[in-house]
Order: structure tokens, then sequence, then C-alpha cells
């Protein structure tokens, strides 16, 4: 996967840190970076516009002259609603108009790699869980499932059902059938994501909603059984899965 990330300090030495420690968390995912560094806004607005798909940007909110990094990601927001905006700041009274912004985290100077890393994971699993798709191939026909609305998943004789979140607010929960067995469309769902809850059932850790004793509930379905052999790995994998987003 290719990974494309802005460094936008105006600090020579600290731009260069945050790149490296960026570099290094690369290298423990597997991923292919493509690391762009500016030192200023004019810089950052040239990158821009040459591209947008930007990954992630790492944005000091004072950066010496022109506009700030606050009015900045105003106008990246602008043009761009997914991209991942972290701010590297000093300044706290800034970090209330970091919700306007979507900002996905404020990281407080000097950056400490553990804390950033632990921002980037946060980064990364939104991104795959946005661009992951199930890609469905069936008499001529192909389909691109979005991995983010599949529920569960439900092992029958030789095929697997799915259980879809709504299209749209407010629309029906949907079961597609797939011909496939649980244990190769297992193989095709990002395995972060997804977990063997029961022998029958493949759940979408991101799409639980409570863990109980031999249960787990998802929006707008009935619950979804736990084996007790499984029930140990469910819970460890869901803390995993949202690790980021509560110690934050």
């Amino acid at each position: 996967m290719l990974w494309k990330a802005v460094v936008c300090e105006d600090d020579p030495v600290q731009n260069r840190n945050l790149g490296r420690m960026v570099c290094g968390w690369g290298e423990t995912q597997g991923l292919e970076l493509q690391i762009s560094s500016c030192t200023d806004c004019i810089s950052f607005q040239e990158v821009w516009r040459k591209e947008k798909d930007f990954n992630l940007i790492l944005l000091d909110i004072d950066l010496g002259q022109g506009i700030n990094g606050m009015e900045l990601a105003e106008q990246i927001r602008r043009e761009n609603e997914s991209t991942a905006i972290v701010f590297v700041t000093g300044l706290s009274e800034y970090m209330s108009r970091g919700y306007d912004v979507q900002a996905l985290h404020f990281l407080v100077k000097p950056v400490e790699e553990e804390r950033l890393w632990s921002v980037l994971d946060r980064a990364l699993r939104m991104v795959e869980k946005k661009e992951a798709f199930l890609l469905l191939q069936e008499e001529g026909r192909l389909e691109r499932i979005p991995v983010g609305r599949i529920l569960y998943a439900e092992a029958f004789s030789h095929t697997s059902a799915l259980c879809l979140s709504p299209e749209k607010p407010g629309g029906k929960v949907l079961s597609r059938e797939v011909r496939m067995n649980l244990g190769d469309l297992e193989k095709e769902l990002p395995s972060h994501c997804f977990l063997r809850c029961h022998r029958s059932y493949l759940v979408n850790l991101g799409n639980i909603r409570r863990i109980e004793k031999n249960r787990v509930f998802l929006e707008g379905v009935l619950p979804v059984p736990v084996s007790r052999e499984r029930r140990r790995a469910l819970f460890q994998e869901f803390l995993e899965y949202h690790k980021g987003s509560i110690s934050q």
C-alpha cells in the first residue's frame, strides 16, 4: 500500500525528525512511503496544487509567516474531507478549533515517537476502512462491496451470507449471499478488521457496539453468538482495534 504524507513544519530540525519518525513507522507497517517536506505555507500550497490525495498531513500551527496552520487546514478541508490532519503545536488555544477541520489529533512539541506512531496507527485504520472493498465476481457480474458496510458474515453449507448496513441513513439492513465458504471469505477480508467469533460467524470489529458473555451486539441486527473458545481472542482483538481512540 502506498502511503502519501506531508510534513509541514518551519523548524528544519523538527521537520527532519518528524519525517524520520514517519519513515520508521512506515517500515513497521510494511508501507511504501512517499513523504513531502514543507517549511512554510507557500511551499505547502505548491505541493497541494499538484496533488490532493495525501493520506496524512502533519501540520505545524505556527508557521512563522503567511497564514497559520489552522487557516491552511481550513483551506484543505474545502477541497478534501478525507485526508487525516494531525496538528503539531505548542499552542493549546487552537485545540478547540481543531474540531472544525476534523483534525485527527493534536501532538504537543517536542513530539514523542511512541505517541506519533499511535496516532499514525489510527490514521492507517481510518484509511483502510474507507478504502477497503470486497470484490465479488459471480455469473459474469462484478460487484464491489465496501468492507465498512459488512456487519458480519454467516456460514451456510457451501455459501456465506453477508449482513450489510444500510447504504443510506434510515435504510434497511441487507443480506447478500456469496458463493464461497466462510474460510475463503475470511481470506478476502482485512485480517485486522474481521475475526471469527464462532465457527459459523465472522464479525467486523469496527461495527461492534457491545460484547457480552456469549453474544456480540451490532447496530440494527440480532446479536451474533460468541463461542467459549473464541471469547478471549475477541475481547483482546476488539481492544487492540480501538486502542488508539481509547487511549488518546
